[in-house]
């Protein structure tokens, strides 16, 4: 530093009107008192974290706000093969996990992602990893199998897939109507998963078809077969014509195969397959009421699809539980119900319906349908491989107590759902990848979880991710409560437009119509990207020592001068997101 000059003033005219330097301060290295020392630090959303497919959320929101919906698309494909689905049919944890429920509403991320999708251009380079040579086999073509096999595949493994159903999808094809998940996505979901080079073996069923000791000729087995065996009621009468599965009924309308529906249809269930039998039933005409044993709070199917189907048209009847069928000559006349009350919880934690005593009455119909729940099939595997109620007992990464035999999804996972069988499938084959390379997934320990609890990061796996993608080492979650939101404004959440009630019962087209251009860039615009720093400059210009620049050499981000930072923590204080910390030195 050159040697500073003092400063001579000829005439008390010349002196400033107040006390202030006009010389250089840099003399003053200001750093030395410092006994605190601001860092950036990008810690987890906690969207990121309550993402069962361990999407990166805020990094595909920020691009959809920079204007770039084909790389968010592409940070979503990262982790989720499936992006245009999940966009349609996830039960979006991540929504309950944002930070903004506590401020206004949470932000459209369900949307958001299937605007990405809907918006992508283009297609992935789906080289990533030299070929190994090595062979998995996947049992199940539903989201856990596909998600196994596509990020095996692009490990460089060869995949073949066995389903027993005709064609891939797994309960995406069967179970979810297509007013709620069209088939033409789905289908190209799957399409791009096979042009990766993964084989589909379809109306093959291991155990049946192919033994599964066949299978030992692969270096790997994943299990993902689903839960297709329908619960049945257990009551007198419901053997026989007139009472069919929910599941069955959505499969036999899926796959176009003839189904002759009841006029007057009673489902008895409250679960996502008793709703949308009920919905489908009503698109084929006919008169439909939903028996379910609890309130409509206990009610396990997801509350806007309860929504739907009562504007609809469908009936609930609730606290009832059937007795048994009524029959005239076989045919069915009827079911009747006994009102219920609630006690005590149960082992779900929800109230247990009781009966009450002598309040038995009959609800006609032509038509039962029992959906109170699927099983799985276990019949097929191998003494060795574990299970306990009816589920495979499984680790966090999939291992079945057989070596090179993994599993995951419905078959093995309570909690069925779409995003959390997607996240099994990539947890899978990252711990098939370490067996195959001869490794355990406790050698990386904690270092690909997502948060503390969150799915794991397949771009923090490879140590690549794509060009967006941050590999966040640290674990420490984003709360609300770290976040300064005297920066952020209160704006309502954004909802994608609907068909109108008579369009959506005139047949299967899609009920949701998809955010417009504004609504995204709005939704987009509405996140707090926690715990994320997108160079807002509150730092840079809140900081009085001026230590804190932008970095010269074009990277993203700032420097922190420390010989002038005297660990004020005002540039903490002032992050709206909580992207930095003050530590001691």
């Amino acid at each position: 530093m050159a040697e500073e000059k003092p400063i001579v003033f000829a005439h008390v005219d010349d002196m400033p009107e107040m006390v202030m330097s006009i010389a250089s301060m840099l003399w003053n290295k200001t750093g030395s008192w410092r006994y605190l020392r601001p860092r950036y630090e990008d810690r987890v959303p906690p969207c990121n974290e309550a993402c069962p497919a361990g999407n990166d959320i805020e990094g595909f929101i920020r691009l959809l706000g920079e204007g770039q919906p084909a790389e968010a698309w592409r940070l979503l494909k990262e982790e989720n093969p499936m992006p245009a689905v999940t966009g349609r049919v996830c039960f979006h944890p991540c929504e309950y996990g944002c930070n903004r429920v506590h401020f206004d509403a949470p932000t459209s991320i369900q949307a958001l992602e299937r605007y990405a999708a809907d918006h992508a251009a283009g297609e992935l380079d789906w080289a990533w990893r030299a070929p190994t040579g090595k062979k998995i086999a996947v049992v199940g073509a539903g989201p856990a199998g596909l998600a196994a096999a596509y990020h095996s595949r692009r490990l460089g493994h060869d995949v073949v897939v066995y389903d027993a159903l005709p064609q891939a999808g797994g309960l995406l094809r069967i179970g979810i109507p297509a007013y709620r998940l069209p088939r033409d996505i789905l289908d190209a979901e799957i399409a791009a998963i096979e042009k990766m080079g993964v084989v589909f073996e379809l109306g093959v069923r291991v155990g049946v078809d192919v033994p599964f000791a066949k299978l030992a000729e692969f270096d790997a087995v994943f299990v993902a077969a689903g839960v297709h065996v329908n619960r049945k009621l257990g009551v007198e009468g419901e053997d026989g014509p007139g009472v069919v599965a929910g599941l069955g009924l959505l499969a036999k309308v899926a796959l176009g195969e003839k189904f002759a529906c009841g006029r007057d249809v009673v489902v008895i269930g409250g679960g996502n397959s008793a709703v949308d039998a009920a919905r489908v039933a009503r698109r084929l005409g006919a008169n439909v009421t939903i028996a379910y044993r609890r309130t409509k709070v206990e009610m396990p199917a997801f509350e806007e699809e309860v929504r739907d189907a009562e504007e609809e048209g469908v009936r609930l009847e609730l606290l009832v539980a059937p007795t048994r069928i009524r029959r005239d000559g076989g045919a069915v006349t009827g079911v009747e119900l006994q009102r219920m009350e609630l006690g005590e919880p149960d082992e779900s934690g929800r109230r247990r319906p009781v009966p009450v005593r002598g309040s038995e009455f009959d609800l006609p119909c032509d038509m039962v349908v029992a959906a109170i729940g699927e099983a799985a099939d276990l019949s097929f595997l191998p003494p060795e491989i574990k299970q306990e109620w009816g589920k495979i007992v499984i680790d966090a990464f999939g291992l079945t107590g057989r070596p090179g035999v993994f599993a995951g999804g419905d078959i093995a996972d309570p909690q069925q759902n779409v995003a959390q069988a997607l996240g099994d499938g990539k947890r899978a084959a990252i711990a098939i990848d370490r067996f195959l390379h001869g490794e355990t997934i406790a050698d990386i320990g904690g270092k690909i979880i997502v948060g503390e609890r969150g799915c794991a990061s397949m771009a923090q796996y490879a140590k690549r991710g794509a060009s967006h993608a941050k590999i966040i080492d640290a674990q420490h979650v984003a709360a609300y409560e770290e976040l300064n939101l005297w920066h952020f404004t209160r704006a309502e959440r954004d909802r994608m437009a609907r068909a109108p009630l008579a369009e959506r019962l005139a047949g299967f087209a899609e009920i949701n119509l998809g955010l417009t251009d504004a609504q995204a860039a709005h939704a987009a615009e509405r996140c707090f990207h926690c715990g994320v720093c997108t160079m807002c400059d509150n730092c840079y210009v809140f900081c009085p020592d001026v230590s804190i620049l932008h970095k010269t050499d074009g990277g993203y981000g700032y420097n922190i001068e420390l010989d002038y930072c005297k660990g004020c923590g005002i540039c903490v204080k002032e992050c709206p997101r909580a992207a930095m910390s003050l530590g001691e030195e």
